[in-house]
Formats: C-alpha cells, sequence, structure tokens
C-alpha cells in the first residue's frame, strides 16, 4: 500500500505505479465514488474494453465482448 498527501487545494499525485498498471494518463477523467468507510477511483470510459489491462491478462476483449452480447440477448 502506497500513501499519498494531499496539498492546501486538494490536490493529490497518483504513484506512477498505479498510473502504469491502469493506463492513467494526462486528462484522464475519474469517478470518485464514496463508499462510506473509503473513497473509489474509477476511470471514466465509455469502452469496456479498455478496461481489460486493469485484469492483467485474466480477461481479453473478446470474452468481455461475447459476455456483454450473451448479457444482452438475456433481456431481451
Amino acid at each position: 500500500m502506497q500513501s499519498i498527501t494531499m496539498s492546501t487545494k486538494g490536490r493529490m499525485t497518483i504513484p506512477a505505479s498505479i498510473r502504469r498498471k491502469y493506463g492513467l494518463k494526462k486528462g484522464v477523467k475519474l469517478i470518485i465514488e464514496d463508499s462510506g468507510s473509503y473513497i473509489k477511483m474509477i476511470p471514466k470510459t465509455t469502452k469496456l474494453t479498455k478496461l481489460c489491462g486493469i485484469l492483467e491478462g485474466r480477461l481479453d476483449s473478446n470474452s468481455v465482448r461475447k459476455q456483454i452480447e450473451e448479457m444482452r440477448k438475456e433481456d431481451r
């Protein structure tokens, strides 16, 4: 676990290792979610396949696409 310090203006720097792991680059928007006892930051993206890299090889874009298609069929 890493710690960060908030500036007087509320700014924080996400450690480079975390930015690399989740592919966070300049201009990326994050969703901040208050979960009661902790704060969750989620990259805001419209393409689910971009999030596949977060799972480090445990999931690929084809399986994501297939699962989404199956869920859509179930909803119909």
